[in-house]
């Protein structure tokens, strides 16, 4: 039975990559996506010196409006959006040059991005992807510590942009199933520390993505 379930799974999946393409409407969509992301650890710098804040995974969720181009438009095929992420994860561990110890808080990125994406289209449903936005981010530090000591509760507006890459699925003429790679990084963030000083820290976000697109 459990053989027969799979064996069902893998022929409808292949006969919705494989049956004939619907045309999508060109126009104006909405997206809802989520997914997992992982932060690189942080190079941070204050009056002390340099350290690492490493930071736990944690989910994100993304809103986007878009505008799909015209089949055959003069500047390519492709999309162009407005998206809007939220991305929080929690204070792991705070790395000196003499060894690690336990940090707390939360690092909480709110974008705002102007997304352009590119696509190749073929007779096969699933088509591949690959772009670029820039925007800005607003970066807040809550309650961040370093061995139950206060290190940061700040938060400060920089610049931000990403790469990203997928694949779409054509589930119907006006519904798409997006797969995706969000590489995200913004300009190194000013911190105000609990004793004043300011802390400047690096924003490095990998995430991978899963999210329906509705046109209208």
């Amino acid at each position: 039975m459990k053989k027969t379930r799979q064996i069902l799974l893998l022929s409808t999946l292949f006969f919705a990559l494989t049956s004939p393409v619907w045309a999508l409407n060109p126009g104006p969509y909405l997206g809802v996506f989520v997914g997992g992301q992982l932060l690189s650890p942080a190079e941070s710098e204050d009056g002390l010196g340099t350290f690492n804040l490493e930071y736990r995974p944690a989910p994100s969720g993304s809103v986007v409006l878009g505008w799909e181009l015209e089949p055959g438009s003069n500047i390519g095929e492709g999309r162009v959006e407005l998206e809007y992420t939220h991305r929080s994860n929690r204070l792991a561990e705070v790395e000196f040059s003499d060894g690690k110890v336990k940090g707390d808080g939360d690092l909480t990125v709110d974008s705002l991005l102007v997304n352009t994406f590119g696509v190749y289209r073929s007779a096969s449903r699933l088509t591949p992807y690959f772009g670029a936005g820039i925007g800005v981010a607003r970066i807040t530090a809550a309650d961040l510590t370093v061995t139950g000591q206060p290190l940061s509760d700040d938060d400060v507006l920089v610049l931000a942009y990403q790469f990203g890459a997928g694949f779409e699925i054509e589930l119907t003429q006006s519904v798409v199933l997006d797969l995706g790679y969000r590489l995200f990084r913004s300009a190194k963030a000013k911190l105000t520390e609990a004793n004043g000083d300011n802390v400047k820290t690096e924003y490095l976000s990998h995430s991978a993505m899963l999210g329906l697109r509705l046109g209208f």
